[in-house]
């Protein structure tokens, strides 16, 4: 049998009785062995919690501004790489002509479809521009991935004129390409002109007009264009001693 002091007058109480023999006061009961382990595992949880990898992390970005805005900073950049698609850029190649046996070398940019989509049959139209050389000439020229159906044209004998519109940085020009009957490439009359505003600009916007359609305008990158023309340049140099 335990006992324990009575707070009224300090008589030894046993744990057992409900009232002091000598004074009469409610008798203090003593603290259980369950009651103890229920305060000490509540301590211990309390204490886990606070010592935990995630409070540790708070803590140390509330404590350190520059290691919280750091931490920011990556998160926003990892973000945004995820967001911005690597830029198109232009790319070139070179034939030969296996019945003469000369070459010619091309820069071209990525193939593209118009700013606002065409209806039926022309809703799958998609364009690219490009410069060729075979060390003797250069030419600018823009190809479709079917003959363009254009309107707004000349007729002359096996080709028409086409009259329109070009920007390049947002500079407007009155320009006149050629497409012979049936064929898939339009070509550019000043050829000087146009390629070196191709090499030049940072942006060009072009505008045709199909039948049955309103005005069509396409947007042509020129990222890498300039390295493009270096590089053909380059081959038609050595082609110009070869085809000769």
């Amino acid at each position: 049998m335990a006992l324990v002091k009575c707070k009224e007058c300090g008589e030894q109480v046993s744990t057992k009785a409900k009232t002091c023999p000598k004074c009469g006061a409610k008798a203090p009961k003593k603290t259980s062995l369950f009651t103890w382990l229920v305060l000490l595992l509540i301590i211990y949880v309390i204490y886990a919690v606070n010592q935990s990898p995630t409070s540790s992390v708070s803590k140390s970005s509330i404590q350190n501004p520059k290691l919280q805005a750091s931490s920011s900073k990556s998160t926003k950049t990892a973000q945004s790489q995820k967001l911005t698609s690597p830029k198109m850029t232009w790319t070139h190649s070179n034939s030969k002509d296996e019945m003469t046996g000369k070459e010619s070398a091309y820069a071209s940019s990525p193939i593209i479809e118009p700013t606002k989509k065409m209806d039926f049959p022309y809703s799958d139209t998609t364009a690219w521009l490009g410069v060729g050389c075979d060390g003797k000439k250069e030419w600018a020229y823009i190809g479709f991935n079917k003959a363009p159906n254009l309107t707004d044209t000349d007729t002359e004998d096996g080709y028409n004129l086409i009259r329109t519109r070009i920007k390049w940085d947002g500079k407007i020009e009155n320009i006149t390409l050629t497409q012979y009957w049936g064929a898939s490439f339009i070509h550019f009359r000043d050829d000087k002109s146009i390629i070196s505003n191709i090499a030049n600009s940072n942006s060009v916007l072009l505008e045709l007009k199909w039948y049955g359609e309103q005005k069509t305008h396409f947007e042509f990158p020129l990222n890498g264009s300039s390295t493009a023309l270096k590089n053909i340049r380059s081959l038609c140099s050595k082609y110009k001693r070869m085809n000769e």
